[in-house]
């Protein structure tokens, strides 16, 4: 049994953070139950025996670390207007995005407390929708300003790179394969993926595919990305559409498959052993786990599915319990 997190946007019946079990042998969900009650908990991800999640209180926004454990908060950092978008987590180290706010804020862990050591500042409303680990630079898709920002770390954050896209692309979410040769990125305006050779700063675009027909991209939204472990194939999901992709990267870039999903698909992640998809569907009220094909990629059956109200964002542990 696997545990797993999921976030969810405020409405009447969510109490924040929930958590959850899958057994990984059948796909069956267990153990639904909340986990820590907060405003605005959209966002969740691990660090160690914390979780970190986005929160609000008295009118600014910002993160909670939380005892993974317990459920005890530990501490919080509320130094935005806004609740931020994006939650990673790598080496001790905390980065958030916030799309309304146009900010990355930095915070370092120690003995349980977040401290702020680092706030960029882009510009309000950039829609910033993530943070990208690249060696030493940070890549910052601005969605709303249709372009990549690059920072470096050793250099006191300084911008020396921008990657510009065509007005009204949106990139929003990105992925690197381990050796950072490949950069894979989904845009939710346009509704298109992206493939890049990368070489230090230089991306050459190599590979760009529709997700959705002309007809229907008033309606679409790409959301989330992930590769697979053996960067093979990408999965993307669609909201408005309500879609989840499947793009082979391994030899020819092409989709190799499209299927409906649950209303809204925010966010989903792959299963530690990719036997299974688990998507959060923000207006279906769900949480829909799908049987995947190892050797294939495709996405077969749902294998099992509940109820969670307004899901946005999911993890999973490694660890057996």
């Amino acid at each position: 049994m696997i545990k797993g997190y999921i976030g969810t946007y405020n409405t009447f019946d969510s109490k924040g953070v929930y958590q959850f079990g899958i057994d990984e042998t059948t796909g069956r969900i267990s153990r639904m139950q909340s986990f820590y009650a907060a405003d605005d908990a959209k966002c969740v991800a691990l660090a160690g025996n914390k979780l970190i999640i986005t929160m609000s209180k008295e009118n600014k926004g910002g993160i909670a670390l939380l005892d993974k454990m317990t459920g005890e908060l530990l501490d919080t950092a509320l130094y935005e207007n806004k609740t931020p978008c994006f939650i990673g987590y790598d080496s001790g180290f905390v980065y958030t995005a916030n799309y309304h706010d146009g900010t990355v804020m930095i915070y370092q862990i120690k003995n349980d407390k977040l401290h702020l050591t680092k706030r960029i500042d882009i510009q309000t409303k950039a829609g910033c929708h993530q943070v990208i680990l690249h060696d030493d630079y940070l890549l910052i898709p601005c969605l709303l300003m249709d372009e990549i920002r690059i920072f470096k770390r050793s250099e006191d954050f300084a911008l020396v790179k921008i990657l510009k896209f065509p007005q009204g692309t949106g990139p929003r979410h990105g992925v690197f394969n381990s050796e950072h040769t490949r950069f894979y990125l989904v845009s939710e305006l346009s509704n298109e993926f992206f493939a890049y050779d990368v070489e230090d700063l230089h991306f050459k675009l190599i590979a760009k595919i529709a997700l959705v027909s002309q007809t229907g991209q008033s309606k679409a939204s790409s959301a989330a990305i992930r590769l697979t472990r053996d960067e093979t194939c990408v999965y993307i999901s669609t909201r408005g559409a309500d879609l989840l992709s499947v793009i082979c990267v391994k030899d020819e870039i092409k989709l190799i498959q499209q299927r409906n999903s649950g209303k809204h698909p925010r966010d989903f992640v792959l299963s530690n052993d990719e036997r299974y998809l688990l998507t959060v569907n923000r207006d279906s009220d769900n949480l829909i786990i799908y049987k995947l094909d190892r050797d294939t990629k495709i996405i077969g059956n749902v294998v099992s599915e509940t109820a969670v109200p307004h899901g946005v964002g999911i993890v999973l542990e490694n660890e057996v319990l």
